[in-house]
């Protein structure tokens, strides 16, 4: 019925959704669309770092699908439930091949850093919501909601980073972490509001989009700690 609202589940959340649409689109199609950016985003991403330390085919797939899933993996581990993946493989089957299909264009990769940054912010965004919203229906207090939304959004490109034998970029000076930190800390005040669930996803969202975007365009990073090394005995 046309009138009728939509259920769908993104990312191992049960979304309610009205039957609304922007342009050509529904609420379900746009969430969709931009998880699938945000995926291959992230494939790209671990891709791209596998091929910086000369990894094997088999090692840009599985940097690839772990940037991507890997976050969520975590979250769904920690909180006791299902791994979403396992429900919809059809995650991780477009991370390998998002990252596999990366291997012929690696050579141009200084020329999409940019365009793959700002697709992976988006990335970012939405899986940060839908990670902070998933620990809320699970019934966990505000703190863990937080805690799930920002491993959700940036587990997944640690565990690369690791793989990699690289510092992780959280430990950087890069406005990633904290991007995810204000959207998650937005997405559980706005819940406690009592704004609806649609409405809390797209400010949330919005916040971590904004501010992962003006740090790519405006070079913004978190001030580092220098300390001298001393004088061994």
């Amino acid at each position: 019925m046309s009138g009728a609202v939509q259920h769908a589940e993104v990312h191992g959340w049960h979304l309610p959704l009205p039957p609304h649409r922007f342009g050509c689109m529904t609420h379900v199609e746009i969430l969709m669309l931009l998880q699938f950016i945000g995926i291959a985003a992230f494939a790209v991403s671990g891709a791209l770092v596998a091929g910086e330390r000369q990894m094997d085919w088999f090692g840009v797939m599985v940097l690839g699908v772990i940037v991507a899933v890997g976050g969520g993996t975590v979250r769904d581990l920690l909180l006791d439930v299902p791994v979403f993946w396992m429900a919809a493989p059809w995650y991780v089957l477009l991370a390998g091949c998002v990252a596999l299909a990366t291997i012929p264009f690696a050579r141009f990769a200084h020329r999409v850093r940019r365009p793959v940054a700002i697709a992976d912010a988006v990335g970012l965004a939405v899986f940060v919501s839908l990670g902070t919203r998933k620990a809320l229906e699970m019934e966990t207090s505000g703190f863990v909601a937080v805690v799930m939304g920002v491993i959700t959004g940036i587990a997944g490109g640690v565990i690369r980073d690791v793989l990699a034998n690289r510092t992780p970029t959280i430990l950087r000076k890069e406005v990633y972490a904290l991007a995810a930190l204000c959207g998650a800390l937005l997405f559980v005040f706005a819940d406690w509001m009592g704004l609806p669930p649609l409405l809390t996803f797209w400010i949330s969202s919005g916040v971590v989009l904004i501010i992962r975007l003006l740090a790519i365009f405006y070079n913004w990073s978190i001030p580092t700690l220098k300390v001298e090394p001393g004088e061994q005995d």
